[in-house]
């Protein structure tokens, strides 16, 4: 499947900044770009819309294009020798961790989750991010003059939609909040490379009607097994396959359930006569039929007959068997 490539939308701003009196215990101050201890405030927009590719679970889905918070040269300075060392922490004040991760926070939006890349000089890396360094007379600490964001995929059903952007990053030096950088604004989040999810009928009974000993194998049943997946836009297509679990002696095999007849097994092909099969590696295609309101509808023709088993007596009795289904997409 090709994916549609959409345009990145860097609709970027770095904004004003205003001041605000903070407690500086330790006497640190605005070295350059400034005087005094006065809290520092940035802004910038993030991307109005970007495109999600295809990645593995825990790995960048994409990534905007650096964000500039400012083009001055803004420095923090502690007192030397008076305070020996630093110690300064970068971190979101007011984002949720996306599950089982330390520097990804969600979004909003399903299986969708952003990281905080800054670059600083020596303040660079994803947040948060704690550094210790000791002082000395021409030490200084740089605030954050970009930031990027990387969007990850934090489960395997990856929604589409509109992340509201609302989180403040701040900067402490030796506990004294210097200062803030708000990312707002609204991301449109599209993709065409995954589904929110795939769903097929929840149990499917397959009447095989009453089938005398001398005709074993000589009728046939035909049904088919659809898949419905949602969450793309309407005639995408991507490879969905399906393999089968249950008691069985080999692919395309399915014992009958115990108490029953015995000496029989079912027999189960695809449309084109290839087995079903029993095994993750084995799996079948499903052929793309339709959209539907709900999804994309994806069919397996299925041939399901009576067969003798080999070397044993048949005898008569209830011949039902159960079989389960393994979906597997994206």
């Amino acid at each position: 499947m090709k994916p549609q490539v959409l345009a990145l939308a860097a609709a970027f701003a770095a904004l004003a900044f205003n001041t605000a009196q903070a407690a500086n215990s330790d006497g640190c101050f605005w070295y350059t770009g400034g005087s005094g201890s006065q809290k520092r405030y940035f802004s910038m927009t993030a991307p109005s819309a970007i495109e999600l590719k295809s990645a593995p679970v825990g790995s960048v889905m994409a990534t905007a294009p650096k964000a500039t918070i400012h083009t001055e040269i803004w420095q923090i300075k502690c007192p030397f020798p008076a305070t020996p060392n630093y110690h300064g922490e970068h971190y979101i004040a007011d984002g949720e961790l996306a599950d089982g991760f330390t520097d990804v926070y969600k979004t909003g939006i399903p299986g969708v989750g952003v990281r905080f890349m800054s670059a600083a000089g020596n303040t660079s890396g994803s947040l948060p991010l704690k550094q210790d360094y000791r002082n000395s007379a021409s030490t200084y600490i740089n605030v954050i003059k970009s930031i990027q964001l990387e969007f990850i995929r934090t489960s395997r059903d990856v929604s589409q939609g509109t992340a509201t952007m609302n989180f403040r990053i701040e900067q402490d030096i030796n506990g004294w909040n210097a200062a803030q950088i708000l990312v707002a604004g609204s991301t449109k989040l599209e993709t065409r490379s995954y589904f929110s999810g795939c769903a097929g009928v929840e149990k499917l009974t397959i009447p095989m009607g009453r089938v005398s000993i001398g005709d074993i194998g000589k009728q046939h049943k035909s049904f088919n097994l659809d898949v419905l997946c949602a969450g793309m836009p309407a005639g995408t297509k991507i490879p969905v396959r399906v393999y089968f679990e249950g008691n069985s002696s080999g692919p395309g095999r399915l014992n009958l359930d115990a108490g029953g007849a015995t000496g029989v097994e079912i027999s189960l092909s695809n449309g084109s006569g290839a087995l079903l099969p029993f095994s993750r590696g084995s799996a079948l295609s499903m052929g793309w039929i339709n959209s539907q309101p709900g999804g994309e509808l994806y069919r397996l023709p299925v041939n399901a007959a009576y067969a003798r088993k080999a070397g044993q007596q048949v005898k008569a009795g209830m011949a039902n068997a159960t079989l389960n289904y393994i979906i597997e997409y994206d």
